[in-house]
């Protein structure tokens, strides 16, 4: 038997979860062209999703809620969009290096 005083379960899936991916997949397709203007909205924008998308989880977790593949798959975008920046940096910093390299500095 349960636990009277033991607060129930929202039903439902968790708002949260729903939140980080609609911002995840808002990102993949406006990010690329608000990257345009200003680079460093959308990396900030996918470290963001990857907190909503663990907090989610713990939520998840905790109060017994659906939703969780929602937030695995926001956490797949957003970790996939970190790897992203992640490689756009390096290929920038490698042809900034090499046209240093060729004009002699």
């Amino acid at each position: 038997m349960s636990d009277p005083y033991e607060p129930a379960h929202p039903a439902g899936g968790n708002e949260l979860a729903l939140v980080a991916l609609v911002v995840a997949v808002g990102n993949v397709v406006f990010g690329s062209f608000l990257g345009l203007f200003v680079p460093l909205v959308p990396a900030v924008i996918t470290v963001i999703v990857v907190v909503l998308g663990h907090v989610s989880l713990a939520q998840i977790r905790r109060r017994g809620q659906e939703g969780r593949a929602m937030a695995v798959s926001a956490l797949v975008i957003g970790y996939l969009g970190i790897a992203w920046v992640l490689v756009l940096l390096v290929l920038a910093l490698t042809s900034a290096a090499m046209g240093m390299a060729i004009l002699g500095f």
